[in-house]
């Protein structure tokens, strides 16, 4: 269990201010990973099992902080640089791109806008669509309070942190259906990874394949 440092916010603050207010397309891969591991390393430290501590309130503030901050600066790359190109920028730049995408909530328009560039190159490509294009597709979903496709969103009650459940979704057996032909686990074994990386649970889901970063 992490406990969050006072400075910690406050460093990575200084971090994100210190970076360049727009993107340097050649440097564009290099942007990308300094600010998802800003992202990440207050996620590492987000425990729902402790939500009334202050700490993790603060934590919670010092997240939307930095998840605006990406955001703006995001949209300004797009228009600049586009979104990363595979071939050019890498297959782990596109996915810290999407992670930032993922992490605007408030601004589901930029996250429907991101949602129409992922299936515009998968067709230029002729491939399906990725597990990337699920959870955002869930995201705004949810946010619009539509039935989600792949069960990859879940919430908890304010008073009760850790009773995670999944938001409306469609027919469970079209969700399973959906999932297996992303190579994404069954519902009930994603549940358990969502709770592990919560902490909300002792035992180990890892050997399920445990998401690599904190969606």
């Amino acid at each position: 269990m992490h406990r969050l440092s006072p400075l910690l916010g406050i460093a990575i603050s200084a971090i994100l201010t210190a970076l360049p207010a727009h993107a340097a397309c050649d440097d564009y891969p290099q942007q990308l990973a300094t600010r998802v591991s800003a992202d990440q390393a207050l996620r590492a430290r987000l425990d729902f099992s402790r939500m009334d501590d202050p700490d993790q309130k603060k934590l919670m503030q010092q997240m939307g902080i930095v998840d605006r901050a990406n955001t703006a600066w995001l949209k300004a790359a797009f228009e600049q640089c586009g979104f990363p190109d595979k071939d050019k920028h890498g297959e782990k730049a596109q996915g810290n791109a999407w992670l930032l995408v993922q992490h605007a909530d408030h601004d589901v328009a930029f996250q429907k806008y991101t949602l129409s560039l992922l299936e515009k190159m998968a067709a230029q490509r002729g491939e399906p669509v990725r597990r990337s294009f699920a959870y955002l597709a869930d995201r705004v979903a949810v946010a619009e309070k539509r039935p989600q496709l792949y069960g990859t969103q879940l919430m908890a009650p304010a008073e009760r942190p850790c009773e995670f459940d999944f938001n409306t979704m469609d027919d469970r057996e079209k969700v399973e259906a959906r999932r297996a032909a992303l190579g994404l686990p069954p519902l009930d074994i994603y549940k358990e990874i969502v709770l592990e990386n919560a902490n909300c649970v002792p035992s180990s889901a890892s050997e399920s394949g445990s998401p690599p970063d904190r969606h």
